[in-house]
């Protein structure tokens, strides 16, 4: 289960969870979204690394990587 949390600036994290969890201790686990995006990144450039750069359009990969880079930025 996904939960959205508020984080204060003095780091007190507060979140609302459905009845069930309520007088129970949970695990919480917090991850990153810039170190989920780098690994993303990393996994799609690894794959990008084994294609055959004949068959990318007379690019290479890490050029297309730059451009999705690119696009992405902008939305």
């Amino acid at each position: 289960m996904q939960v959205e949390a508020d984080v204060s600036d003095d780091g007190i994290l507060t979140a609302k969870l459905p009845d069930r969890y309520r007088g129970r201790p949970v695990r919480v686990m917090i991850e990153d979204e810039d170190e989920l995006a780098s690994a993303q990144w990393a996994a799609l450039t690894a794959v990008l690394d084994r294609v055959e750069p004949q068959r990318i359009a007379q690019r290479s990969h890490r050029e297309i990587l730059e451009e999705v880079r690119g696009f992405r930025e902008s939305e």
